[in-house]
Formats: C-alpha cells, structure tokens, sequence
C-alpha cells in the first residue's frame, strides 16, 4: 500500500467508494448507492433481494483539477410481492443521466464567465450537454421566481434578432428596472397575448413607447386605465434627424471646399447649446452667417429640448403650438413632415408632462441585448436567447446569468 496518499471526500454522502484509482489527469471511482432495501414502484413492498447489477460510468465535477468519473454499480431489485425487477432510483444523477446534477449546475456556472464551447471542451462534455445545463438553470429560476405584482409603469420596445428581418419585443418593468417578458415580433397580438395575462392590468398607470401605433393599440385594448407616454427620446430622434437632413441638402454631398464646414459641423449641430465649447459655439456662429436655414433649423430644435424642460401639461400645450407655429412659418420641409407626427400623437406626447417616464432604461436594455447576441456570435435558437435575456435582469443575473452561445 502506498503510504503517500491521503483521503479527500467525495462529497456524496448517498454513495460508497468501493475502489478509486488516480492518474495524471482524473480519478476513476467505483461506487454503488449505500441503501440495503428498496421500495418497489409497483406495489409499495420493501425489498433488498438484489436480481444484477451493471456498470454505468457518469462524470462529476473536478477534484483537485482532475476530472472525475464515477463507475456507479447501478443495481437491479426483484420485489418479493409481485415479482416485478426495477432498477434502483438515482437521486446523484437523475434518471438516464450520465452526468451528476451538481456537476451539471457547475456547468451552468462556468458559462457566465466564458461561452459554452469552451466550457464544454474544458470540462470534455458535449456543447449541448452545457446549452442543457444553462436552459435548465435559467428555467428553475424563473419558475422559482414569485409571481411579478403588475407595475404603476412599463415600457415597450422592439430589437432586432436578425438583421433587419426579425424583431422581438421587450416588455420592461420601468419601476423595478427589469425585463418582463420577451415576444416574439414587433406587432399587437404578441402583446396583447402578454398583456392580457397581466394579473391586475388596472394597477398600470402609463406605458412608454416608441411611436409605434401596433403597440398603441395593443395598449388601448388591454390597459384602458393607462397612459400612452410617447418616449421623448424618439421625438428628439426624430427632430435631429430633421437637422441633419437640412444639413445634408445644403452639402449637397459636397465634403470639400466651402462645404467642408458643413460636413464638419454635422456633429456640434446636434449638441445641446449648453454643452457647447467656445471654439464650437464660434463655429455655429460662423455657419449661421453663410445658411440662414440651418440657423432657423437648430433654434427649432433648441426649442423641443427646452420644451421638454416645462414643469406642467398646461404650458406644455401652449409651447407645443408655437413650436407648431414656428415649424408652419420656416421653409423646411424636413421639419414639415414632423407636423403629421406631432397631430397623431399630440396626446402621447403631452402625456409626458404627467408621468415622467421614458423608454431610456428599455433603450438601455436593448443595447445589453445587442452585446449579448455579439458575444454569442448570433443565436439559432430562440428561446435561448429569449431565456439568456431574462436571465439578465438585475435581480436575476446575480443568481444566474449564463451565455447561451
């Protein structure tokens, strides 16, 4: 007998070592369950007459940095009463399992800080096996997860899945600062699906969207109680967008000579006046003098950003019919098109000036789910990637927040 050697414990109380073996890089362990008797699943009657036994190798978690495999002497037991022959329960590993479940929740683990394939090939177990492990978790913690109280506010917002041809939606609680739910599509029965299965829909006081009238409608069916709250980033978006296509007109795609101030300013048009520097602000000062309209376009905006500053709906109303006024009276027809938005969702965008929420946090959210679709190098699956989103969550992310790779 060797007398360098010490003992190390399993860890599994439920089996006996029988025989172990240990080599430069894992350890062979044969072992059989300690129970002497069973119940038989047919008649209830105890048992320990054992019919055979068979020898089935399953994979644990490392020890030392060595794999370990278990050679577990799997038994067979004939019941005494009805003469039946059943196999013993496995509690370690789960019934046709060939790895042990706390094995099984490491690899879960292990995927928060790396992708799934090298997990797999660290711990020389099938990709699939590790994508198994990290559904599996992800779902017990959201079946595990208490049910949701239906929040004062929430926010809808559509990403991209693939490309330009796919969108799913991302219903977000604005109050605790997490994703809901994930539907599949940009349109209203999707929604609607979801909404309906609120548990107290009247709880709801606002919803902040993009202007996107399938959620709109959605929203009008199934949350009458609540507030369609227009995101005023998107208005400003689309204000900007305005800037710059009079920018644009100007350039006429010209980028060099007397028009290269143009292309060079396209960025400093945008700031906000107060975040200008003195060299930009000499820059503005410059241009305005050569393109009158472009002066006229960034007071316009100017004017939407500190629009938004005002405290109450009544003076909110008002500012928005000057602004109206000054956008008629101009000669720019880019901000001529924002007329036909600004009467369609004259309500959702004055709503603001009651509830103060807006779609950044859900914005936010979809950027974290760009980064995850990229550090998966895109997702074939899903469900995966739905599971992978709501694993996110503040909460949950730090009890489980797997790649599914």
């Amino acid at each position: 007998m060797r007398d360098d050697c010490i003992s190390v414990e399993l860890g599994i109380p439920e089996l006996r070592v029988l025989w172990q073996e240990e080599s430069r890089d894992r350890f062979e362990v044969r072992v059989m369950y300690r129970r002497e008797a069973v119940t038989c699943p047919r008649c209830g009657e105890s048992t320990r007459k054992e019919h055979d036994r068979r020898e089935q190798r399953k994979q644990d978690r490392r020890l030392r940095d060595k794999h370990v495999y278990l050679m577990l002497l799997k038994r067979r037991f004939r019941c005494h009463g009805c003469g039946r022959v059943f196999t013993e329960p496995d509690e370690v590993f789960g019934r046709r399992r060939r790895s042990s479940s706390r094995f099984r929740e490491y690899l879960g683990r292990e995927a928060l800080h790396q992708t799934v394939r090298r997990t797999a090939q660290k711990e020389r177990v099938g990709e699939g096996l590790v994508r198994r492990c990290v559904a599996e978790g992800i779902g017990r913690m959201l079946g595990a997860r208490e049910e949701q109280e239906t929040p004062e506010f929430m926010g809808l917002d559509e990403y991209s899945v693939s490309g330009r041809r796919l969108y799913h939606t991302a219903i977000c609680n604005l109050v605790d600062r997490e994703v809901m739910e994930v539907v599949e599509g940009q349109g209203q029965e999707r929604v609607k699906e979801y909404l309906d299965k609120l548990s107290r829909p009247e709880r709801v006081k606002a919803v902040a969207m993009d202007m996107h009238e399938p959620f709109r409608q959605a929203v009008q069916m199934c949350l009458p109680g609540a507030k369609v709250v227009a995101d005023k980033f998107h208005l400003i978006r689309h204000v900007n967008g305005a800037v710059d296509k009079v920018r644009s007109d100007l350039q006429g795609g010209n980028r060099r000579g007397e028009k290269r101030e143009l292309f060079r300013s396209r960025y400093t048009l945008l700031k906000g006046s107060e975040r200008l520097r003195g060299w930009e602000k000499e820059r503005l000062a410059r241009l305005f003098v050569g393109y009158p309209e472009l002066k006229q376009a960034w007071e316009i905006k100017e004017g939407f950003r500190a629009w938004y500053r005002e405290t109450d709906r009544e003076r909110a109303e008002k500012g928005l019919r000057l602004l109206e006024q000054q956008i008629r009276s101009s000669f720019l027809p880019s901000f001529k098109q924002l007329l036909s938005m600004l009467t369609g969702w004259r309500s959702e965008i004055l709503n603001y000036f009651e509830y103060r929420i807006t779609n950044g946090f859900v914005e936010g959210k979809n950027n974290r789910i760009k980064t995850i679709k990229r550090m998966g190098y895109g997702y074939r699956n899903t469900d995966n990637f739905r599971l992978r989103i709501l694993a996110a969550n503040s909460g949950a992310e730090a009890r489980l927040s797997h790649l599914l790779t």
